[in-house]
């Protein structure tokens, strides 16, 4: 119900612990195909989407499936994160170093790369673009108002600036 601000804004950040208490997120890579080479995951439309950037830091552990369901690349890993393709890829499609993607963490620690894979994605709405980043950066008290156009990204910004005292994300 978006009309009822506080219970949105809850559920966008429950969305984020939902997703940071799992014990496995399972990532269905659509259009990538069981025989798809290394490198199809960098082109994967989960790379381009504002909501899966908190799938990807918010999880511990992660299994990417290609569209027949079979493991991406027969990792038989216990943690996709941590196979040395993934990251890989991960570093070409978002232009972040692998050693700080392998680093982030939800809070105002690495903001500037935070908000930098933020600026590859798409959402449907301009809101969320804020709001996809509400887990990630920890921010509590940001009313998710639908209509505030990219008045909401320019409030979570305030928000994380006020937070973090570091005025070199503006520069982002």
């Amino acid at each position: 119900n978006k009309s009822d601000h506080f219970i949105l804004q809850e559920a966008l950040v429950a969305m984020f612990k939902w997703y940071q208490g799992s014990a496995m997120m399972i990532v269905f890579l659509r259009g990538v195909r069981s025989s798809s080479q290394g490198g199809a995951l960098v082109s994967s439309i989960w790379n381009t989407r504002a909501w899966t950037l908190q799938e990807y830091v918010a999880s511990k552990v992660i299994h990417f499936y290609t569209e027949d369901w079979t493991l991406y690349l027969d990792l038989q890993l216990r943690n996709h994160k941590q196979s040395p393709e993934v990251i890989l890829e991960m570093e070409q499609a978002t232009g972040v170093a692998s050693r700080k993607l392998i680093a982030l963490r939800p809070g105002l620690s690495n903001i500037r790369e935070k908000l930098r894979l933020a600026s590859t994605r798409q959402t449907t709405l301009v809101e969320d673009t804020a709001y996809s980043l509400l887990g990630i950066f920890s921010v509590t008290g940001l009313p998710a108002i639908y209509g505030a156009g990219e008045g909401a990204l320019g409030r979570l910004l305030a928000l994380v600036l006020t937070g973090s005292g570091d005025v070199s994300i503006l520069a982002w």
